[in-house]
């Protein structure tokens, strides 16, 4: 990873990042050793966010590219005003008992901001333009989930019904074999008794 390749501006965003991440370590808020770090309530959320934007300095050091329809420096703007909405959210709640730690971290958040802009500058990038590609990417999604979702309805009318039950089959015709046998026993029953023989009593 080659530092030089970021701009003065994105250089601005991973420092302060970086810093910002350590600051949430210690107390916010302290009354007699007692106190709450940057992680307590919607610091969470400060601190999920700034490992994310430090995440995406590290991608861009990589030399990675992802598609998201909008430029790096837009994204990472994008990560540091909402850093900075909710570390300011984190600092008025936390009004009371406040530590050096915040007004650090709120003082960091701001300088992510001023790096991100510094960094838009230095691409040729302005807010303006960050708004439109955002609505432009946001369409993009949209037509990509509505595409999505009516081939998934084109299959199931596509999809063939259940089959018919089948037809019931007739029974076989009886064979000449069959017949036959049947002849040979009924002559078998008309045939008058052997000499000898006495012929079968009739029940009364």
């Amino acid at each position: 990873m080659d530092i030089s390749k970021l701009t003065h501006g994105a250089k601005v965003v991973l420092g302060a990042a970086i810093a910002y991440f350590i600051v949430l370590i210690p107390h916010w808020q302290d009354y007699r050793g007692f106190g709450l770090s940057g992680w307590h309530g919607i610091g969470i959320l400060c601190g999920l966010l700034v490992i994310v934007l430090i995440a995406w300095q590290a991608i861009r050091l990589a030399n990675i590219n992802i598609e998201v329809g909008v430029t790096p420096s837009m994204i990472t703007a994008v990560l540091a005003v909402l850093l900075l909405f909710f570390t300011v959210i984190k600092f008025l709640v936390a009004n009371e008992f406040r530590t050096f730690w915040s007004w650090l971290g709120l003082a960091l958040s701001i300088a992510i901001v001023v790096g991100a802009w510094m960094n838009m500058k230095a691409m040729g990038e302005s807010i303006t333009e960050m708004g439109s590609s955002m609505k432009a990417a946001a369409g993009s999604a949209a037509a990509a989930a509505k595409a999505a979702t009516d081939k998934s309805s084109d299959d199931a009318a596509a999809a063939p019904g259940p089959a018919a039950p089948a037809a019931p089959t007739a029974p076989a015709a009886p064979t000449a074999h069959a017949a036959e046998t049947v002849e040979e026993h009924g002559d078998a029953a008309e045939a008058p008794p052997a000499e000898g023989e006495q012929p079968p009593q009739t029940p009364a």
